[in-house]
């Protein structure tokens, strides 16, 4: 691939500027390579399982690093859904039951791989959790499968949709419930701290664990910055 504009050697104790690339550039980039910097450039973001349930009360996971917070009061949680295919199960059993569940996990190199293999193409019919050896029950109130390893597991009541220009969905849930793992600590303030084993992802395929740099008071206008 040729490179791109400032992407080439510098002199020596010249200070390096930033590089700057343009639709001229990436248009010029193979969809995989163009698919896997967009997706990275964006760093760590949010990862866990989305599950749903088909008629016949099969399992379905999918991996999703797209979410975010909607609202806190009612609470809730939107998840984007690519340009959808026949094939998009985990939506189609979204839209049936209502419901669904979303769960955020921990672990080291062999959980992150159950996690991933979730992303896998199976053939409907067959439970992505079941295959990948994760254990799941009912959610009580809703019908969905709850993840029993998860640190937090959502259960979810679809509320809304919007179509993208692009033909994505943004679909938006409200918490039903949530369980959370006994080593989970809720805080006098209400915060909930995540566990450094705790994964996040970037990009399509690199998972990672989080780590706090601080925890700081409530901003106030002109406060001083304590260098270290």
């Amino acid at each position: 691939m040729d490179q791109w504009p400032g992407s080439g050697s510098r002199r020596r104790h010249e200070q390096p500027s930033p590089l700057m690339i343009n639709e001229a550039v990436w248009t010029q980039w193979a969809p995989r390579y163009r698919a896997q910097f967009f997706n990275s450039l964006s760093g760590p973001r949010q990862v866990g399982l989305l599950t749903s349930l088909s008629h016949e009360g099969i399992a379905n996971a999918a991996v999703f690093s797209q979410t975010l917070h909607v609202s806190a009061n009612p609470p809730q949680l939107g998840f984007l859904f690519r340009p959808l295919t026949d094939e998009h199960q985990g939506l189609r059993y979204c839209r049936a039951q209502k419901a669904f569940g979303f769960h955020l996990l921990a672990g080291q190199l062999f959980e992150a791989r159950q996690l991933h293999q979730c992303s896998a193409k199976y053939p409907e019919g067959q439970s992505e959790l079941d295959s990948v050896g994760l254990s799941w029950q009912s959610f009580e109130r809703i019908r969905a499968p709850r993840i029993t390893s998860a640190l937090v597991a959502y259960g979810l009541r679809l509320d809304e949709e919007h179509l993208l220009a692009n033909g994505s969905v943004l679909v938006v849930g409200s918490v039903i419930e949530v369980h959370l793992t006994p080593s989970l600590t809720v805080e006098e303030n209400g915060f909930v701290p995540m566990p450094q084993d705790h994964f996040t992802a970037q990009g399509l395929d690199t998972y990672l664990h989080s780590r706090t740099v601080a925890q700081l008071p409530y901003a106030e206008v002109n406060a001083p910055l304590l260098k270290p």
